[in-house]
């Protein structure tokens, strides 16, 4: 087995929490499956055998039930459970499970759905024995620029964006920060410049939280103090690791800091107890070891020739690379737009939603009801008279009357809108009852809320959340 696969299926979904109180974030239904069915299939899709699922303690019970409800799933799923009264990072997460991990890891997020084929990371990550490798896609890719959101009455801003600095090929990752962490420059050393003299800068690339990376990188997540102060793979780990590819000496005796990888005499040597503790540095988890050398020694990367000519080079063991998405769908569902887009995107991917019909069978409607083929209709949903339903999701066992007009929209399960009714925009959370001729634009209808007959709101969050306990 050359990759172990890990999802993160931990995330409260603080930035929908309009939804997420409701449901946890992991289990929010996209095309009537749960969120974190789509990176499994997509694990299955590309020939893994198992998974590790890590998820809160609160929401183990739940995942694994919503799970057995999705039909045959090939992969073998073991799921690992943290406290859920504790905020804990994805390195934090890749700690707890450390013991499980025996190979290099493909960490991905259980709001990633997309189609790109895994071997084409892969094949990137052992091209250049890369210590990790980072899917990133264009924002375009999201398709989520002036998007109204529904539960407010204003347009989506733009995310807080990265600058990322890449090789002239577009694969090495060169710099990685946030820009609201640069204050008067990016910082570049003229040692990077001169090995790198054309930095191709970028700001519109999104991480999409997908990682291959190497065993010891986890290993030194574990064993290092410094290691254990990283808590997170995207906004830590990442960046410290790009940073790290080109460090410099340091004055200090012993400090991994600012000094070459490779070159570092830690003052506590690797093996020696602290606490009864073994504690290494970070240059000691790198294959610098005799046949690692006489492995890099005999390949093709002492050619100093062609591609790989700036990619080799002495003391050069920590590389990090990307592979960046170009076509198809990769989107993050991370906040309340996201994950309306990604509605809309699975019904125009239909290979992503699997072998079952976009409308069930079991599904009841008029025959004078219009229901557009970039529609999903659940299982057991019962559609009335002269309805419209166009580029929306209804879900399983749902009541529509007559004469209701839904668009844009996301109807959960249990949820009935009685007749006469208009739902544009607007996503409706389960059990949710919409009396007669109400009224929904751009809206966001809590669990088991009931909406009074005539109303009408835009823009909105209706009815209190019920709180999901963690």
């Amino acid at each position: 087995m050359e990759f172990q696969a890990v999802i993160m299926a931990a995330g409260r979904g603080s930035r929908m929490t309009d939804l997420s109180n409701n449901i946890p974030k992991a289990l929010l239904p996209i095309g009537n499956h749960p969120m974190i069915w789509y990176p499994i299939m997509m694990l299955e899709r590309a020939g893994f055998e198992r998974a590790i699922i890590v998820t809160l303690d609160s929401v183990g019970k739940d995942l694994r039930q919503k799970l057995k409800s999705c039909g045959e799933i090939k992969l073998e799923l073991d799921v690992v459970t943290i406290p859920s009264d504790e905020d804990w990072g994805t390195a934090d997460s890749l700690r707890h499970i450390r013991d499980k991990i025996k190979t290099d890891v493909l960490v991905v997020s259980s709001d990633l759905i997309t189609d790109v084929k895994l071997h084409l990371l892969a094949d990137v990550h052992r091209k250049y024995d890369a210590t990790i490798t980072a899917l990133l896609h264009t924002q375009a890719d999201q398709g989520l620029e002036g998007v109204t959101v529904p539960g407010t009455k204003s347009k989506r801003k733009s995310d807080q964006r990265d600058i990322i600095g890449l090789d002239e090929n577009g694969q090495r990752l060169l710099l990685m920060t946030a820009e609201a962490d640069v204050e008067v420059d990016l910082g570049l050393k003229m040692s990077l410049l001169r090995k790198f003299p054309c930095i191709q800068f970028q700001t519109k690339l999104l991480d999409a939280h997908m990682y291959l990376l190497k065993k010891w990188v986890v290993d030194f997540l574990a064993d290092t103090k410094l290691g254990r102060n990283l808590t997170t793979l995207k906004g830590e780990v990442l960046p410290y690791l790009v940073k790290k590819q080109f460090s410099r000496n340091s004055s200090r005796k012993g400090d991994d800091k600012d000094t070459p990888i490779g070159e570092v005499k830690p003052s506590i040597q690797p093996g020696e107890a602290v606490k009864g503790q073994k504690v290494k540095e970070l240059s000691s988890y790198l294959p610098t070891n005799e046949l690692d050398m006489k492995v890099l020694e005999m390949s093709p990367w002492n050619a100093h020739r062609g591609e790989m000519s700036k990619v080799y080079q002495k003391g050069d063991h920590l590389r990090c690379f990307t592979y960046i998405a170009s076509g198809g769908m990769c989107l993050r569902a991370n906040n309340v737009a996201a994950y309306c887009e990604a509605n809309r995107q699975v019904t125009a991917q239909k290979h992503l939603l699997g072998e079952e019909p976009l409308i069930h069978p079991s599904v009841t409607r008029s025959k004078s009801a219009g229901i557009g083929q970039d529609c999903v209709v659940g299982e057991g949903s019962s559609i009335g008279d002269k309805v419209s339903v166009k580029r929306s999701i209804i879900g399983r066992h749902c009541t529509i009357g007559d004469r209701v007009k839904i668009a844009n929209s996301i109807i959960m399960n249990h949820v009935t809108i009685n007749e006469g009714c208009v739902v544009q925009g607007s996503v409706i959370c389960p059990d949710a009852q919409i009396y007669r001729n109400t009224e929904l634009k751009d809206c966001i209808v809590g669990s088991s809320h009931h909406v009074a007959e005539n109303a009408s709101y835009s823009g909105e969050v209706v009815g209190e959340s019920l709180k999901f306990e963690f």
